[in-house]
């Protein structure tokens, strides 16, 4: 990661700001810790949150500080300047390596979200991309995008444009309207005020949506703030001694301790992350020397530790070094799925990261820095600094390696958008999925095969292929027909016979939705219409909770809920359609909460029948979740993508003990068509059953229709 301005400033020395280099220092530090922690722990350590109040602590500081200099410009454009030549040359030459790696080792299903997410990350929206495609902060695997971390340099960038935006501009509404005086005092309150807004806001994401609350620019906004009011407030004050030293040493405990402590993908941006970043503010604190000191092992041991070379240099490096580790890790995953990360593949990882970094810190990002000072300088000052060292020009050799590096950014720029936009124009074709009716396509009889002894020829593609399998989803998605995590309005859709008098409400979460295809299929034949009422991640209960806790799943859904039961109990179904059953945490046989049947025994007594459906198996064998596509695609087996039938499905539908006594519930088990005596596979008869590493295929399900209609027979009586 980067952190802006490579000065660093803290202390006042005959009016000037002396450097830092244990600030220098503590960058290494925390990048360290961050490839440390990906790496071997698989979790994060807040060194992260470090590197962005760092990056407040430079930028914002030294714009407030050329706010109180009435000399200073208020023209945007050489800041811009500087951060393009500090920022985008790695991030272009790391990205364009990590595409042509995915290329070459990640299968073709995960290309195109990969290729999207090189889009967000050189655009800087890749925390935006994440949050809104669900993408929780994981543990590294082969299933992560090895683009994930770059949602911080994101953060970052939209910080500077912001922070540029309202310094400058406020400085100069001040300059026109006041015309006296400096604006810093205005500027500090307008700052705090920013930041306390943020702290709040980022408390309220933590209760409310902590995946979301992650990558929220909003929420991370004030670890940056407040390295810029420290920047400003605490920059000339000097702790007598032994404050220093206590300090410090409990500055270095809290940053090295985060991530032992506690996940920070759980609970940062919120109250916890003040913890690794109270930490470095004591080590920027205690780190001011008086005028004319130096720190020593004795008097000022972390400052004099942090200023050693080799953490100095792991500072230089840190950028390059954080934008190279990710992508070497998942890639080494992905390239070879069965390994664990031991101590020497680790160490393997960081020794290649670090040559990665040195190389690019040396022959990509010091050439493009090395622009014509004088011009790039925002202040007179800054100016003068540069003509009395060498002048504006370069020597010959700089010269070259300046070509040169420009050359290999364009050339990775030009080969990363061109790769994305052939892959992104041609994607209509290859992954519009074609509707097959498995009831009679001998090649590909799907469920059959299993519920009736239907033979799959061998040699015969899969339907959907698996590039398109991804975008095999239910019909009321294609729709628009399912609530959204953000939105509480509930949405009802018609299928199956539409004008038939008979209804049948298809109710609940993404686990009931991909019944849709099979309901839509049975419902016109059998002449009844099928209503949705589905929200995602929010199975029908009467309290929006599935566990013990009693706890809502999350906010939306709480208010969601009353008004589909509202909306159910107005529409007046013969039979309500939802889930029986859900899986007992990642791997587990299944369970039938008891918020279901609390459910089903509310709709007894409003006369409306119940037909539950058993929920599916989850492909998770506890590496994380797994996607048939990309299983399929590293060249997997169908039985070794699945799961064993006995770790996810229980031997007895447990719905039938926990519904016994409700007359009106009426229970459908298709089991038999996912799964063997043995395994369930992610293949059946031809056919790939998941969509994703738990929702079924709408071609899956559709072959499935006979099967269901064979069950839902008697249990309406309607055939």
């Amino acid at each position: 990661m980067a952190t802006e301005t490579p000065a660093a400033p803290a202390r006042r020395r005959r009016g000037k700001m002396a450097y830092r280099h244990d600030i220098d220092g503590l960058r290494g530090l925390a990048i360290a810790l961050v490839v440390v922690f990906h790496i071997w722990m698989g979790r994060v350590s807040g060194g992260v949150d470090v590197f962005l109040t760092l990056s407040g602590f430079f930028f914002l500081g030294s714009l407030l500080r050329g706010a109180s200099d009435g000399r200073t410009p208020l023209n945007p454009i050489p800041h811009l300047t500087r951060l393009v030549r500090r920022l985008y040359p790695a991030l272009v030459v790391t990205v364009a390596a990590t595409v042509a790696g995915t290329i070459l080792i990640k299968p073709p299903t995960q290309w195109s979200s990969i290729f999207e997410q090189t889009l967000a990350s050189l655009f800087y929206y890749q925390n935006w991309e994440l949050a809104l495609t669900s993408q929780d902060y994981a543990a590294a695997d082969a299933t992560i995008s090895p683009l994930q971390h770059l949602w911080s340099m994101s953060v970052q960038g939209q910080f500077y444009l912001v922070a540029l935006a309202v310094v400058l501009g406020l400085t100069a509404l001040w300059r026109l309207v006041v015309r006296r005086g400096t604006p810093t005092t205005f500027l500090l309150v307008v700052v705090a005020a920013g930041t306390a807004a943020s702290v709040w806001w980022s408390a309220h994401g933590q209760a409310v949506n902590q995946p979301w609350n992650y990558y929220d620019t909003g929420a991370r906004m004030w670890e940056l703030l407040i390295g810029g009011l420290v920047a400003i407030l605490l920059a000339g004050i000097v702790l007598p001694w032994p404050l220093r030293m206590l300090s410090t040493i409990a500055g270095l405990f809290l940053v090295v301790s985060t991530g032992f402590l506690f996940d920070g993908a759980a609970y940062f941006p919120g109250p916890l992350a003040w913890y690794p970043i109270g930490g470095a503010l004591l080590i920027i604190l205690g780190g001011n020397l008086p005028e004319g000191e130096r720190a020593t092992p004795r008097r000022d041991p972390v400052t004099w530790l942090l200023s050693a070379r080799v953490f100095r240099r792991l500072g230089d490096i840190s950028y390059s070094l954080y934008l190279w580790h990710w992508p070497l890790l998942i890639l080494w995953l992905s390239y070879d799925q069965q390994a664990e990360i031991t101590l020497v593949s680790g160490l393997v990882i960081v020794a290649v990261s670090v040559v990665l970094a040195l190389l690019t810190e040396k022959y990509v990002e010091r050439p493009l820095r090395m622009a014509s000072r004088a011009r790039s300088r925002a202040t007179p000052a800054a100016q003068q600094r540069d003509a009395l060292r060498k002048g504006p020009g370069r020597s010959a050799r700089d010269q070259q390696r300046f070509v040169k590096a420009t050359v290999l950014v364009v050339v990775a720029a030009v080969a990363s958008l061109g790769t994305v936009g052939w892959w992104t124009a041609t994607s209509a074709s290859r992954s519009a999925v074609p509707y097959v009716d498995s009831l009679t396509d001998p090649d590909h009889p799907g469920a059959r095969a299993f519920f009736d002894g239907v033979p799959a020829p061998e040699g015969v593609g899969y339907l959907p292929s698996l590039l398109q399998v991804g975008n095999d989803l239910p019909v009321s998605t294609m729709d628009g027909c399912i609530s959204n995590f953000e939105s509480s309005e509930v949405q009802m859709c018609v299928y199956g016979d539409v004008t038939a008098p008979r209804t049948v409400a298809l109710v609940g979460g993404s686990h009931a939705e991909h019944w849709i295809s099979g309901l839509d299929e049975v419902g016109r034949h059998y002449g009844f219409r099928v209503v949705t009422l589905l929200k995602m991640g929010c199975p029908l209960t009467l309290d929006a909770s599935v566990s013990d806790s009693d706890e809502p799943l999350y906010e939306s859904c709480a208010e969601w809920t009353p008004a589909a039961l509202a909306a159910l109990v107005g529409l007046a179904p013969e039979f309500v359609f939802t889930t029986a059953t859900r899986p007992v945490g990642v791997v587990g046989p299944d369970i039938a909460p008891r918020q279901y049947v609390e459910l089903w025994r509310a709709l007894d007594q409003q006369g409306i029948g119940v037909i539950a459906i058993r929920d599916t198996p989850w492909l998770n064998q506890g590496r994380g979740p797994i996607r048939a596509g990309d299983c399929l695609g590293d060249g997997g087996t169908p039985e070794e993508c699945g799961m064993p039938r006995e770790r996810s499905i229980a031997p007895i539908n447990p719905a039938g003990l926990a519904g016994a006594g409700i007359d009106s519930v009426r229970l459908i088990d298709l089991t038999d068509g996912l799964c063997d005596a043995e395994n369930c596979p992610v293949v059946v008869g031809n056919v790939i059953v998941y969509h994703d590493s738990h929702h079924l295929s709408g071609s899956w399900v559709r072959s499935a229709s006979g099967e269901l209609a064979r069950q839902m027979g008697p249990a309406t009586g309607w055939w």
